[in-house]
Protein backbone atom coordinates (compact mmCIF):
# COMPACT_ATOMS: atom_id res chain seq x y z
CA UNK A 1 0.00 0.00 0.00
CA UNK A 2 1.34 3.45 -0.92
CA UNK A 3 1.02 6.22 1.75
CA UNK A 4 -1.19 9.21 0.91
CA UNK A 5 -1.32 12.64 2.49
CA UNK A 6 -3.86 12.90 5.24
CA UNK A 7 -4.88 16.40 6.23
CA UNK A 8 -4.17 17.33 9.80
CA UNK A 9 -6.97 19.57 11.04
CA UNK A 10 -4.67 21.09 13.63
CA UNK A 11 -1.49 21.60 11.67
CA UNK A 12 -3.03 21.91 8.30
CA UNK A 13 -0.21 19.75 6.92
CA UNK A 14 -0.17 16.29 5.39
CA UNK A 15 1.41 13.38 7.43
CA UNK A 16 2.81 10.03 6.27
CA UNK A 17 0.80 6.85 7.18
CA UNK A 18 3.19 3.89 7.74
CA UNK A 19 2.99 1.18 5.04
CA UNK A 20 1.52 -2.17 6.24
CA UNK A 21 3.54 -5.21 5.18
CA UNK A 22 1.79 -8.39 4.20
CA UNK A 23 3.13 -11.56 5.87
CA UNK A 24 5.34 -13.66 3.66
CA UNK A 25 3.77 -17.14 3.20
CA UNK A 26 5.73 -19.83 5.06
CA UNK A 27 7.91 -17.26 6.80
CA UNK A 28 8.66 -18.10 10.44
CA UNK A 29 8.16 -21.89 10.48
CA UNK A 30 9.97 -24.92 9.12
CA UNK A 31 8.50 -26.62 6.08
CA UNK A 32 7.66 -30.28 6.58
CA UNK A 33 6.76 -33.06 4.19
CA UNK A 34 5.29 -35.22 6.94
CA UNK A 35 1.96 -33.44 7.35
CA UNK A 36 -1.40 -35.12 6.82
CA UNK A 37 -3.16 -35.09 3.43
CA UNK A 38 -5.88 -32.65 4.57
CA UNK A 39 -3.41 -30.01 5.77
CA UNK A 40 -1.39 -30.34 2.59
CA UNK A 41 -4.49 -29.80 0.43
CA UNK A 42 -5.50 -26.79 2.53
CA UNK A 43 -1.89 -25.49 2.44
CA UNK A 44 -1.75 -25.01 6.18
CA UNK A 45 0.83 -26.14 8.71
CA UNK A 46 0.10 -29.56 10.17
CA UNK A 47 0.80 -30.30 13.85
CA UNK A 48 1.73 -33.86 12.74
CA UNK A 49 0.07 -35.38 15.80
CA UNK A 50 -0.51 -39.14 15.54
CA UNK A 51 -3.10 -40.50 14.83
CA UNK A 52 -5.06 -37.22 14.30
CA UNK A 53 -3.53 -33.77 13.92
CA UNK A 54 -4.97 -30.76 15.75
CA UNK A 55 -6.56 -29.22 12.63
CA UNK A 56 -8.37 -32.41 11.60
CA UNK A 57 -9.46 -32.98 15.19
CA UNK A 58 -10.89 -29.45 15.37
CA UNK A 59 -12.65 -29.67 12.00
CA UNK A 60 -13.82 -33.27 12.38
CA UNK A 61 -11.86 -34.55 9.37
CA UNK A 62 -10.54 -38.09 8.97
CA UNK A 63 -6.79 -37.59 9.33
CA UNK A 64 -4.58 -39.63 7.01
CA UNK A 65 -0.83 -39.64 6.59
CA UNK A 66 0.91 -40.82 3.45
CA UNK A 67 3.66 -42.49 5.49
CA UNK A 68 3.44 -42.36 9.30
CA UNK A 69 6.76 -41.48 10.90
CA UNK A 70 8.58 -44.65 12.03
CA UNK A 71 9.11 -45.26 15.74
CA UNK A 72 12.60 -44.62 17.05
CA UNK A 73 14.89 -47.70 17.04
CA UNK A 74 15.21 -49.62 20.30
CA UNK A 75 18.51 -51.19 21.24
CA UNK A 76 18.36 -54.80 22.52
CA UNK A 77 19.45 -53.82 26.03
CA UNK A 78 16.85 -51.04 26.26
CA UNK A 79 14.20 -53.40 24.95
CA UNK A 80 14.86 -55.97 27.64
CA UNK A 81 15.03 -53.35 30.37
CA UNK A 82 11.51 -52.33 29.35
CA UNK A 83 10.38 -55.96 29.42
CA UNK A 84 12.11 -56.64 32.72
CA UNK A 85 9.98 -54.02 34.43
CA UNK A 86 7.04 -56.40 33.91
CA UNK A 87 8.78 -59.42 35.47
CA UNK A 88 6.67 -61.31 37.99
CA UNK A 89 7.77 -62.99 41.19
CA UNK A 90 7.45 -66.30 39.33
CA UNK A 91 9.92 -65.03 36.71
CA UNK A 92 12.39 -64.17 39.45
CA UNK A 93 11.96 -67.67 40.85
CA UNK A 94 12.60 -69.08 37.36
CA UNK A 95 15.85 -67.11 37.06
CA UNK A 96 17.00 -68.39 40.45
CA UNK A 97 16.05 -71.98 39.66
CA UNK A 98 17.91 -71.82 36.34
CA UNK A 99 21.14 -70.86 38.11
CA UNK A 100 20.71 -73.35 40.95
CA UNK A 101 19.35 -76.47 39.26
CA UNK A 102 17.80 -76.08 35.82
CA UNK A 103 20.70 -75.02 33.59
CA UNK A 104 21.76 -77.72 31.11
CA UNK A 105 23.83 -80.24 33.12
CA UNK A 106 25.85 -81.71 30.26
CA UNK A 107 28.74 -81.93 29.72
CA UNK A 108 29.51 -82.28 33.43
CA UNK A 109 31.74 -79.64 34.94
CA UNK A 110 30.69 -76.84 32.58
CA UNK A 111 28.38 -74.88 34.91
CA UNK A 112 30.76 -71.91 34.71
CA UNK A 113 29.68 -71.48 31.08
CA UNK A 114 26.12 -70.81 32.18
CA UNK A 115 27.27 -68.15 34.62
CA UNK A 116 28.93 -66.41 31.68
CA UNK A 117 25.73 -66.84 29.66
CA UNK A 118 23.75 -65.21 32.47
CA UNK A 119 26.08 -62.23 32.30
CA UNK A 120 24.98 -61.46 28.72
CA UNK A 121 21.32 -62.49 29.00
CA UNK A 122 20.13 -58.95 29.80
CA UNK A 123 21.11 -57.91 26.26
CA UNK A 124 19.18 -60.69 24.47
CA UNK A 125 15.51 -61.12 25.27
CA UNK A 126 15.33 -64.46 23.40
CA UNK A 127 18.02 -65.81 25.73
CA UNK A 128 16.35 -64.52 28.89
CA UNK A 129 12.99 -66.01 27.87
CA UNK A 130 14.66 -69.33 27.01
CA UNK A 131 16.26 -69.45 30.48
CA UNK A 132 12.97 -68.75 32.24
CA UNK A 133 11.10 -71.24 30.02
CA UNK A 134 13.50 -74.08 30.85
CA UNK A 135 13.36 -73.29 34.58
CA UNK A 136 9.55 -73.16 34.56
CA UNK A 137 9.42 -76.49 32.69
CA UNK A 138 11.88 -78.04 35.12
CA UNK A 139 9.87 -76.92 38.14
CA UNK A 140 6.69 -78.35 36.61
CA UNK A 141 8.41 -81.71 35.98
CA UNK A 142 10.15 -82.02 39.34
CA UNK A 143 7.72 -80.42 41.81
CA UNK A 144 3.99 -80.37 42.49
CA UNK A 145 3.72 -76.83 41.08
CA UNK A 146 2.33 -76.34 37.59
CA UNK A 147 4.14 -73.68 35.61
CA UNK A 148 3.34 -75.19 32.21
CA UNK A 149 1.56 -72.05 30.98
CA UNK A 150 4.49 -69.81 31.91
CA UNK A 151 6.94 -72.32 30.42
CA UNK A 152 5.10 -72.34 27.10
CA UNK A 153 4.71 -68.55 27.09
CA UNK A 154 8.44 -67.97 27.62
CA UNK A 155 9.27 -70.64 25.04
CA UNK A 156 7.06 -69.10 22.35
CA UNK A 157 8.52 -65.65 22.99
CA UNK A 158 12.07 -67.02 22.96
CA UNK A 159 11.59 -68.84 19.65
CA UNK A 160 9.92 -65.84 17.98
CA UNK A 161 12.72 -63.50 19.06
CA UNK A 162 15.33 -66.11 18.18
CA UNK A 163 14.01 -66.44 14.63
CA UNK A 164 14.18 -62.67 14.23
CA UNK A 165 17.76 -62.65 15.52
CA UNK A 166 18.79 -65.46 13.18
CA UNK A 167 17.60 -63.42 10.19
CA UNK A 168 20.44 -60.95 10.77
CA UNK A 169 23.60 -61.73 8.84
CA UNK A 170 26.18 -59.77 10.84
CA UNK A 171 26.89 -61.64 14.07
CA UNK A 172 29.61 -60.97 16.63
CA UNK A 173 31.07 -63.81 18.68
CA UNK A 174 28.93 -62.68 21.65
CA UNK A 175 25.80 -62.67 19.44
CA UNK A 176 26.71 -66.17 18.26
CA UNK A 177 27.14 -67.43 21.82
CA UNK A 178 23.76 -65.96 22.81
CA UNK A 179 22.04 -67.73 19.91
CA UNK A 180 23.78 -71.02 20.62
CA UNK A 181 23.01 -70.78 24.35
CA UNK A 182 19.32 -70.23 23.59
CA UNK A 183 19.29 -73.21 21.18
CA UNK A 184 20.85 -75.49 23.82
CA UNK A 185 18.45 -74.28 26.51
CA UNK A 186 15.39 -74.71 24.26
CA UNK A 187 16.58 -78.24 23.41
CA UNK A 188 16.82 -79.18 27.09
CA UNK A 189 13.41 -77.67 27.73
CA UNK A 190 11.85 -79.87 25.06
CA UNK A 191 13.39 -82.90 26.81
CA UNK A 192 11.18 -82.02 29.80
CA UNK A 193 7.98 -81.70 27.75
CA UNK A 194 5.53 -84.62 27.71
CA UNK A 195 4.71 -83.93 24.05
CA UNK A 196 8.18 -82.71 23.13
CA UNK A 197 9.81 -85.79 21.56
CA UNK A 198 9.82 -84.58 17.95
CA UNK A 199 10.52 -81.04 19.11
CA UNK A 200 13.57 -82.40 20.92
CA UNK A 201 14.93 -83.94 17.71
CA UNK A 202 14.32 -80.74 15.74
CA UNK A 203 15.96 -78.59 18.40
CA UNK A 204 18.98 -80.92 18.49
CA UNK A 205 19.38 -80.39 14.76
CA UNK A 206 18.94 -76.62 15.13
CA UNK A 207 21.57 -76.64 17.87
CA UNK A 208 24.02 -78.38 15.52
CA UNK A 209 23.31 -75.97 12.64
CA UNK A 210 23.78 -72.89 14.82
CA UNK A 211 26.99 -74.25 16.34
CA UNK A 212 28.49 -75.00 12.93
CA UNK A 213 27.22 -72.04 10.88
CA UNK A 214 26.25 -69.13 13.14
CA UNK A 215 29.02 -69.02 15.75
CA UNK A 216 31.72 -66.90 14.05
CA UNK A 217 34.73 -68.30 15.91
CA UNK A 218 34.74 -71.62 17.71
CA UNK A 219 38.00 -70.73 19.44
CA UNK A 220 36.44 -67.61 21.02
CA UNK A 221 33.11 -69.22 21.85
CA UNK A 222 31.98 -69.94 25.39
CA UNK A 223 30.93 -73.35 24.06
CA UNK A 224 34.23 -74.38 22.49
CA UNK A 225 34.33 -77.44 24.78
CA UNK A 226 30.79 -78.56 23.86
CA UNK A 227 31.75 -81.31 21.39
CA UNK A 228 30.62 -84.89 20.95
CA UNK A 229 33.92 -86.08 22.39
CA UNK A 230 33.39 -83.85 25.43
CA UNK A 231 29.98 -85.42 26.08
CA UNK A 232 31.43 -88.93 25.84
CA UNK A 233 34.32 -88.10 28.17
CA UNK A 234 31.89 -86.37 30.52
CA UNK A 235 29.90 -89.60 30.70
CA UNK A 236 33.05 -91.65 31.23
CA UNK A 237 34.16 -89.40 34.10
CA UNK A 238 30.68 -89.52 35.62
CA UNK A 239 30.72 -93.32 35.60
CA UNK A 240 34.25 -93.68 36.93
CA UNK A 241 33.54 -91.36 39.84
CA UNK A 242 30.65 -93.55 40.95
CA UNK A 243 31.89 -97.06 40.34
CA UNK A 244 34.77 -99.11 38.97
CA UNK A 245 32.60 -102.18 38.44
CA UNK A 246 30.10 -102.86 35.69
CA UNK A 247 27.16 -103.95 37.82
CA UNK A 248 26.45 -104.11 41.51
CA UNK A 249 25.57 -107.82 41.71
CA UNK A 250 24.76 -110.93 39.68
CA UNK A 251 21.02 -110.23 39.79
CA UNK A 252 21.52 -106.90 38.07
CA UNK A 253 23.62 -108.55 35.38
CA UNK A 254 20.99 -111.25 34.79
CA UNK A 255 18.20 -108.69 34.51
CA UNK A 256 20.23 -106.60 32.08
CA UNK A 257 21.04 -109.55 29.82
CA UNK A 258 17.40 -110.60 29.76
CA UNK A 259 16.26 -107.07 28.90
CA UNK A 260 18.85 -106.82 26.11
CA UNK A 261 17.90 -110.22 24.66
CA UNK A 262 14.26 -109.13 24.55
CA UNK A 263 15.37 -105.83 23.02
CA UNK A 264 17.22 -107.70 20.24
CA UNK A 265 14.22 -109.89 19.55
CA UNK A 266 11.92 -106.88 19.35
CA UNK A 267 14.29 -105.07 16.97
CA UNK A 268 14.50 -108.14 14.70
CA UNK A 269 10.72 -108.15 14.54
CA UNK A 270 10.66 -104.49 13.49
CA UNK A 271 13.64 -104.69 11.11
CA UNK A 272 11.60 -105.60 7.97
CA UNK A 273 9.72 -102.30 8.38
CA UNK A 274 12.94 -100.33 7.81
CA UNK A 275 13.18 -99.33 4.16
CA UNK A 276 15.07 -96.04 3.96
CA UNK A 277 18.83 -95.81 4.51
CA UNK A 278 18.25 -93.48 7.48
CA UNK A 279 15.99 -96.03 9.19
CA UNK A 280 18.45 -98.86 8.52
CA UNK A 281 21.36 -96.83 9.94
CA UNK A 282 19.38 -95.97 13.06
CA UNK A 283 18.43 -99.63 13.53
CA UNK A 284 22.05 -100.73 13.08
CA UNK A 285 23.31 -98.20 15.64
CA UNK A 286 20.94 -99.51 18.31
CA UNK A 287 21.87 -103.12 17.56
CA UNK A 288 25.57 -102.26 17.94
CA UNK A 289 24.96 -100.64 21.33
CA UNK A 290 23.03 -103.72 22.50
CA UNK A 291 25.89 -106.03 21.45
CA UNK A 292 28.43 -103.96 23.40
CA UNK A 293 26.10 -103.88 26.44
CA UNK A 294 26.12 -107.66 26.76
CA UNK A 295 29.79 -107.70 27.74
CA UNK A 296 30.40 -104.14 28.96
CA UNK A 297 27.21 -102.28 29.89
CA UNK A 298 28.99 -99.09 30.95
CA UNK A 299 30.94 -98.91 27.69
CA UNK A 300 27.55 -99.25 25.96
CA UNK A 301 26.46 -96.11 27.81
CA UNK A 302 29.32 -94.29 26.12
CA UNK A 303 28.30 -95.73 22.73
CA UNK A 304 24.80 -94.45 23.38
CA UNK A 305 25.78 -90.79 23.82
CA UNK A 306 26.33 -90.00 20.10
CA UNK A 307 23.10 -91.82 19.23
CA UNK A 308 21.09 -89.13 21.03
CA UNK A 309 21.98 -86.89 18.08
CA UNK A 310 21.86 -89.71 15.53
CA UNK A 311 19.23 -87.87 13.51
CA UNK A 312 21.73 -85.04 12.99
CA UNK A 313 23.67 -87.38 10.67
CA UNK A 314 20.71 -87.49 8.29
CA UNK A 315 20.45 -85.10 5.36
CA UNK A 316 17.58 -82.63 5.21
CA UNK A 317 15.21 -84.90 3.26
CA UNK A 318 15.96 -87.92 5.44
CA UNK A 319 15.42 -85.91 8.61
CA UNK A 320 12.13 -84.43 7.37
CA UNK A 321 10.85 -87.92 6.52
CA UNK A 322 12.09 -89.50 9.76
CA UNK A 323 10.48 -86.88 11.98
CA UNK A 324 7.02 -86.98 10.40
CA UNK A 325 4.39 -87.95 12.95
CA UNK A 326 2.91 -90.50 10.51
CA UNK A 327 6.25 -92.27 9.94
CA UNK A 328 5.30 -95.44 11.78
CA UNK A 329 8.69 -97.11 11.36
CA UNK A 330 10.57 -94.14 12.81
CA UNK A 331 8.16 -93.97 15.74
CA UNK A 332 8.74 -97.66 16.51
CA UNK A 333 12.53 -97.21 16.32
CA UNK A 334 12.38 -94.19 18.63
CA UNK A 335 10.29 -96.11 21.16
CA UNK A 336 13.03 -98.76 21.26
CA UNK A 337 15.78 -96.15 21.55
CA UNK A 338 14.20 -94.37 24.53
CA UNK A 339 13.69 -97.63 26.40
CA UNK A 340 17.23 -98.74 25.61
CA UNK A 341 18.48 -95.48 27.13
CA UNK A 342 16.30 -96.09 30.17
CA UNK A 343 17.57 -99.69 30.64
CA UNK A 344 21.21 -98.57 30.46
CA UNK A 345 20.57 -95.45 32.53
CA UNK A 346 19.00 -97.61 35.24
CA UNK A 347 22.46 -98.99 36.01
CA UNK A 348 23.59 -97.65 39.36
CA UNK A 349 26.77 -95.81 38.30
CA UNK A 350 25.21 -94.33 35.17
CA UNK A 351 21.90 -93.31 36.72
CA UNK A 352 20.81 -89.76 36.09
CA UNK A 353 22.78 -89.18 32.91
CA UNK A 354 19.81 -89.61 30.58
CA UNK A 355 16.74 -87.40 30.45
CA UNK A 356 13.98 -87.21 33.01
CA UNK A 357 12.64 -90.73 33.51
CA UNK A 358 8.95 -89.87 33.68
CA UNK A 359 9.15 -87.85 30.45
CA UNK A 360 10.82 -90.65 28.49
CA UNK A 361 8.23 -93.15 29.70
CA UNK A 362 5.41 -90.86 28.62
CA UNK A 363 7.00 -90.42 25.19
CA UNK A 364 6.94 -94.20 24.69
CA UNK A 365 3.36 -94.49 25.96
CA UNK A 366 2.37 -91.68 23.61
CA UNK A 367 3.95 -93.47 20.64
CA UNK A 368 2.10 -96.69 21.50
CA UNK A 369 -1.26 -94.92 21.75
CA UNK A 370 -0.83 -93.24 18.37
CA UNK A 371 0.18 -96.38 16.45
CA UNK A 372 -2.46 -98.17 14.37
CA UNK A 373 -3.73 -101.32 16.05
CA UNK A 374 -2.02 -103.57 13.49
CA UNK A 375 1.38 -102.13 14.50
CA UNK A 376 1.01 -102.27 18.29
CA UNK A 377 2.83 -105.61 18.59
CA UNK A 378 6.01 -103.93 17.36
CA UNK A 379 6.25 -101.90 20.58
CA UNK A 380 5.35 -104.58 23.11
CA UNK A 381 8.92 -104.61 24.51
CA UNK A 382 9.37 -100.84 25.00
CA UNK A 383 5.79 -100.46 26.24
CA UNK A 384 6.24 -103.37 28.66
CA UNK A 385 9.37 -101.73 30.12
CA UNK A 386 7.54 -98.39 30.43
CA UNK A 387 4.48 -99.90 32.08
CA UNK A 388 6.59 -101.87 34.56
CA UNK A 389 7.71 -98.64 36.20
Amino acid sequence: MVSTPDPDPDAGQAVEVPQRRRPVPGKGHRKSKKGCANCKNRRVKCSEDIPTCRACRRLGFVCRYASPPPPPPIAPAAHFRTASSALTFDDLRFFHHFFVAAHPPLPFGESKVWQDVAAISHEYDFLAHAMMGLAAQSLSASTSADYSIQALSHRVRAIAAMNEALSKSEVSHVDGDARLAAAIILTFQSSNMEDGMMEFLRMLRGWMIIQTTVVPSTAQSLFRAFTEEAYVESMRSHIMQKSTTCLSDAADYHDLREALENFDASLRLAAPLCQSSAELRYLSSMQRVAIVARTNPLEACLELVPLYAGTNEMDADEFAHFTQENNITAQILLAHFWMLTWVLDSLGPARGFAMHESIVLRWVERIARRLPQVHRHYVLWPLGIAESR
